[in-house]
């Protein structure tokens, strides 16, 4: 998912997505919003796995229906880290390493869900004598 390579580069530091979640409280966002956002997050990795074992047991739709929600949501989270680039002159800074791979495996996701829903659930006939 990309979430445990490098998201923020502070000086000679580089800190992934969890870690920088560690610092909410430090930025303010220690109440509220920043419990739901970290919630959100740490739960991203689970929801991946979720749909995985939905689409092995069968349950290929509502897996593909999770997987559009999950991937929208990492996506966006790791578009605006991608577009606001990686500030190579500051002191802190985004690393582009983790938000490119969560972008690239959130459109991935969304392509596979999209696929999943797209294709037409049965291709066999019910006709018992085989005739085409």
């Amino acid at each position: 998912m990309g979430s445990f390579l490098p998201w923020l580069r502070s000086g000679t530091v580089n800190r992934n997505s969890y870690e920088v979640l560690a610092l909410r409280g430090w930025a303010g966002l220690g109440n509220g919003y920043g419990e739901v956002i970290r919630v959100a997050w740490v739960s991203m990795t689970p929801v991946a796995v979720l749909c995985v074992l939905l689409f092995t047991f069968g349950l290929r739709r509502f897996a593909a229906w999770i997987g559009i929600l999950f991937g929208t949501i990492t996506g966006t989270v790791a578009a605006l880290a991608t577009v606001q680039g990686s500030n190579e002159g500051a002191m802190v800074g985004i690393s582009l390493t983790g938000p490119a791979v969560a972008l690239c495996g959130a459109v991935l996701a969304i392509a596979g869900a999209i696929t999943v829903l797209t294709a037409s659930a049965r291709t066999a006939t019910n006709d018992p004598g085989g005739t085409p």
